[in-house]
């Protein structure tokens, strides 16, 4: 890949990217419960990591060719700017990928360890054990399927993992609360687990790793996040009656966390971030006042999923002509080298070059200054008609 093409790819892939994330979010305000929104934001971030295999392995059409009537002196200086801003973004995105991969390895070390660290509580010596029971029957007999609860002295607020196998972690002080305070607490992180937040947030990390730089994707995280509260929050309570105890037990939370150091690596946590946490007790507060403002139009979370992803399959076909060495005689980018030497091998002959044309020369003209570190996807062969 050359570095023209690789800012190509950048800047295409970024605005696709937005537009997805407000489609999922304009989707995200029909859907009819909260949990078939976390459903909604998955898919998101799966439609997001699918968009970027599509850009690296599949041609790519070219719907217009803003270049075909630059000459070439204006050509060729346009491609030595953007060869140079290729090489800087491309170096100053692999050294931010680099270092937000590190930290997301770290972070799961983290959990890691000290998940080792806690104490095994067994449900069985507690009133709330039956929440417990609930689910783990649900699995069968499969051990390494079923929840299983831990406690830690240097945790100031529950959350849940899943890895192997799913835990949740409380604080011991919280071993003392009342029945109900538990339950809330239990049911909270069990709804986490049941709706497979640990995997949503896997995908959420891995986004953004990869589109440290995009803002579009951060604020993806923060909605998503907003919502895989709500949906646990509404699980946590059976009726508006209980919404001002449970608010009381997540109040009792964050005074309690206020005063403690925070130890410990919380991926799902019952009661992190302030901002969150207003969210969470304003909206609880709209359902216990049945001030829950109806929707004029809704539709199920099924087939909020299949729009997004439909939308996306046309989505991914905007593509901005950034790269002046583009052939503008041709309809689609070339088939990228390693998608169309592995075709060759199958007995299938891919169009892997681009269609000769004046701006062409330029690319025979200045490949040796481009770096050799990002020219794998450079032209195989160029032809003349």
């Amino acid at each position: 890949m050359t570095s023209t093409q690789f800012l190509e790819l950048v800047v295409s892939l970024s605005v696709q990217v937005s537009v997805v994330i407000i489609i999922a979010h304009w989707l995200g305000k029909l859907v009819n419960s909260e949990r078939a929104q976390c459903r909604l934001w998955t898919v998101c971030y799966v439609v997001l990591l699918l968009l970027i295999f599509v850009a690296v392995l599949f041609p790519h059409p070219r719907f217009f060719q803003p270049w075909a009537s630059i000459d070439s002196q204006n050509a060729s200086t346009i491609v030595s700017l953007e060869m140079q801003a290729g090489r800087v973004l491309f170096f100053i995105w692999l050294s931010g990928t680099t270092l937000s991969l590190l930290v997301f390895l770290y972070r799961a070390v983290q959990v890691s360890t000290f998940l080792k660290s806690c104490q095994s509580v067994d449900p069985q010596q507690y009133v709330f054990a039956e929440s417990l029971h609930d689910l783990n029957g649900n699995h069968g007999g499969n051990p390494r399927s079923q929840v299983k609860l831990l406690s830690s002295d240097r945790l100031k607020t529950p959350f849940c993992s899943q890895f192997h196998r799913p835990y949740i972690v409380v604080p011991k002080y919280l071993l003392e609360f009342d029945t109900q305070k538990i339950n809330f607490i239990l049911r909270h992180e069990l709804e986490h687990l049941k709706t497979g937040h640990p995997l949503q947030l896997f995908l959420q990390r891995l986004v953004e790793t990869i589109f440290w730089f995009h803002p579009m994707v951060w604020w993806a995280s923060q909605e998503s996040s907003l919502r895989r509260e709500y949906a646990c929050d509404e699980a946590a309570i059976d009726s508006p009656q209980e919404i001002a105890q449970y608010l009381r037990t997540l109040l009792t939370i964050i005074e309690y966390g206020a005063s403690q150091q925070d130890e410990s690596p919380t991926p799902l946590a019952f009661g992190r971030g302030k901002s969150i946490i207003a969210h969470r007790a304003r909206r609880l507060t709209e359902i216990a006042r049945n001030h829950r403002m109806p929707r004029p139009f809704e539709i199920s979370g099924t087939k909020a999923c299949c729009s997004l992803v439909c939308i996306a399959a046309f989505i991914g076909m905007i593509w901005l002509p950034v790269d002046v060495l583009a052939s503008p005689r041709a309809n689609w980018s070339p088939w990228p080298s390693w998608t169309a030497g592995a075709l060759h091998d199958f007995g299938f002959s891919p169009n892997d070059f681009d269609v000769y044309s004046r701006h062409t020369e330029l690319h025979e003209l200045l490949i040796e200054r481009e770096p050799l570190t990002i020219r794998s996807r450079a032209h195989p062969m160029m032809r003349r008609e």
